[in-house]
């Protein structure tokens, strides 16, 4: 009785289902033979479903839910841009549309997506960009140009998502015109920065700022120096944003010199001098003491600045001392005392020679140099002055010159007595005449470059 009951309920069920399926079977064969898309059909991103294709060439032509579609990360949107679009197509296009669907496809319902060329469309650009400006995603970051900082550092750049709506209405035209379906990658039209950080001149300006960051050229007087380095040089670094050019000034070069000299020159300078008889005294003159070249300096590190290159140096020197420091003469000297007509020798601070000498006689004329000279140069046997210039033509075994005046240490064989008074009246043309002994040892011992204290 059961199962009876079963194959009625079954047969029942089976029933119905036929039934069903025909109905369909017919409404959808009502519809596919009397003309009508399916239910999911789409002409150039305008949906015809269950339209005629006189409906479909209406609706079409007046870009009745002309929809684009546009993805940003990911996410699909679709933008109704029928108010700023104007289209025409061709009723037979469409008709050939229609003949392209199968009965089976048709009743199924499959997805059918086809694309027309118009065979006119005008587009409003205006009301066009201000759909997109109301419905396109908001811009939460604008892209930022690689730069170079306050510091000179290469900053890179920074990608925004702003979109080139210039550029996105250019393609959605070419695509109206075209008739092909329409979506767009909204990343493809982030505006992007101009200057990257690969940029060849922007590379270039950040190299030579680290060349500059790491330069240190140093000028040594002795135990002191003087620095050029990053923290002065980023002040005169200037970086033109236009050009993407970084330039270093080199108009405090000349007046950064000048400073050096006034610090460091002691050429002319009044010295203090400790002497051996008659305590510490003032002398002022004389060819020895530093005294910079501030031209060929200045032009020697606008070279260095050019080429990027550290260095430890010194200036160049017009002329020089013995030694740097507020004492430039140093424990290595000749001494010698006009009033006393003796000179000293000193090496490193001890006490080597002396002897009384014979200096040039008192007069304007005549008489020795006073001031801090230096031994600029060494010379056996030569003869000193011209009978027809200076009256004198004497020879000399021993002859080191100490000043610009032509006077230097030197033997005097035709002397038998030195010291006293003789400089009075019977002194030399300037020289410091020395005996034949002494001034050999004295020859023998001092150095090119050793001052001579003369006072």
């Amino acid at each position: 009785m059961l199962k009876n009951k079963l194959i009625v309920t079954a047969g029942i069920i089976a029933g119905t289902a036929l039934l069903g399926l025909a109905g369909g079977f017919f409404y959808k064969s009502k519809e596919y033979f009397t003309g009508q898309f399916g239910r999911n059909t789409f002409i150039s991103n305008t949906n015809v479903s269950s339209l005629t294709v006189d409906e479909a060439v209406a609706i079409m032509n007046e870009s009745r839910d002309f929809t684009i579609e546009c993805t940003k990360n990911g996410t699909s949107m679709r933008i109704d841009i029928s108010p700023a679009v104007t289209r025409e197509f061709s009723k037979d296009e469409v008709v050939r549309c229609m003949e392209n669907f199968t009965f089976l496809e048709y009743f199924l319902g499959r997805e059918k997506d086809f694309q027309l060329k118009p065979v006119r469309s005008t587009v409003d650009e205006g009301a066009l960009r201000d759909l997109l400006e109301q419905t396109l995603p908001e811009t939460t970051a604008k892209a930022e140009d690689a730069y170079i900082n306050e510091d000179f550092q290469l900053v890179p750049e920074k990608m925004g998502d702003e979109i080139d709506l210039n550029s996105l209405i250019r393609d959605i035209k070419r695509g109206i015109d075209t008739g092909l379906e329409m979506s767009y990658v909204l990343e493809a039209y982030y505006i992007q920065p101009e200057l990257t950080k690969d940029n060849k001149k922007l590379e270039k300006a950040a190299k030579q700022a680290d060349a500059y960051a790491k330069m240190k050229i140093a000028y040594k007087f002795g135990k002191e120096k003087e620095v050029i380095d990053w923290d002065k040089l980023k002040k005169y670094l200037k970086y033109d944003e236009d050009k993407i050019k970084l330039e270093l000034k080199t108009n405090w070069v000349e007046g950064f010199v000048k400073g050096l000299a006034k610090k460091y020159n002691t050429y002319g300078k009044t010295r203090e001098f400790k002497s051996t008889k008659d305590g510490r005294i003032k002398i002022k003159g004389g060819i020895m003491g530093w005294w910079i070249d501030e031209a060929k300096t200045v032009e020697q590190l606008k070279k260095l600045l050019a080429e990027k290159k550290g260095k430890t140096l010194e200036p160049v020197y017009r002329n020089i001392a013995a030694q740097h420091g507020k004492d430039d003469i140093g424990n290595t000297y000749v001494e010698v005392s006009l009033k006393r007509q003796h000179l000293w020798y000193y090496k490193n601070g001890k006490k080597k020679l002396e002897s009384d000498v014979v200096t040039g006689k008192a007069t304007k004329d005549r008489q020795t140099t006073v001031g801090v000279h230096r031994i600029y140069g060494k010379q056996r046997d030569r003869y000193l002055g011209t009978i027809a210039v200076q009256g004198y033509h004497t020879f000399v075994n021993y002859w080191m010159p100490f000043n610009w005046d032509g006077q230097g240490l030197h033997d005097a064989t035709w002397r038998s007595k030195f010291g006293g008074n003789i400089y009075k009246t019977s002194g030399s043309h300037g020289c410091v005449n020395l005996p034949y002994d002494f001034a050999a040892k004295l020859y023998e011992q001092i150095e090119i470059g050793t001052p001579v204290v003369v006072y």
